[in-house]
């Protein structure tokens, strides 16, 4: 049995322990029972509740909604799940911490993820990592309430590292982490970023 080398490992649990405690103080005020008001949050309600009547009288998903423009699509509205892998597999990356804090630890983790698959000084890609997470762009749609952008912007570091990883030569690796990767970012339902993802 193999030794584990608590020199090599010691770096990456600093790293995830710091994003970990930066996130808490970062969104401190989560931690005192005070709420985010997020405008797009509050008009996504409005917008699903047509779809959330029908789904409680019927038990069956609405396809269309009539809550919208007099009738539109309601599968990009309200979508339900129907493949819990891409949610298990985040909840296990992001530690299963609940939002605010998700959005933040979970870029810092993907883009740290990244930095290691480039092989930067685990340092340096701890502070990256968090300048990443932190850009002022992901606080003010975080505060909009663009959920599902802020969630794609933080996994496709990891998408982009599995990518890598088939680059380097490491087939299996690179195809796991992809799949995975690309399932997260898909489940989101974000085609916006996505698509500049995929540029």
């Amino acid at each position: 049995m193999k030794q584990i080398n608590w020199k090599q490992i010691l770096p990456h649990v600093f790293a995830i322990a710091i994003f970990l405690v930066v996130a808490l103080v970062y969104c401190k005020p989560a931690l005192e029972g005070k709420v985010l008001q997020q405008a797009d949050i509050t008009q996504w309600k409005s917008m699903a509740q047509n779809q959330e009547h029908v789904f409680e009288a019927t038990g069956k998903v609405p396809l269309w909604t009539n809550g919208m423009f007099s009738g539109m699509p309601g599968y990009m509205i309200k979508g339900w799940a129907n493949n819990a892998l891409p949610y298990y597999f985040m909840n296990i990356i992001s530690l299963n911490i609940p939002k605010p804090f998700l959005f933040f630890f979970l870029a810092s983790i993907c883009f740290y993820f990244l930095s290691q698959v480039l092989k930067t000084n685990s340092w340096i890609g701890a502070a990256v990592s968090l300048c990443y997470a932190y850009a002022t762009y992901n606080a003010v749609i975080v505060a909009e309430g663009h959920d599902t952008k802020m969630l794609s912007l933080a996994v496709l570091p990891g998408l982009l590292a599995g990518l890598l990883l088939i680059f380097d030569k490491k087939y299996w690796w690179g195809a796991t982490f992809t799949a995975l990767f690309t399932a997260v970012l898909l489940a989101q339902k974000h085609y916006q970023i996505t698509y500049y993802g995929m540029l």
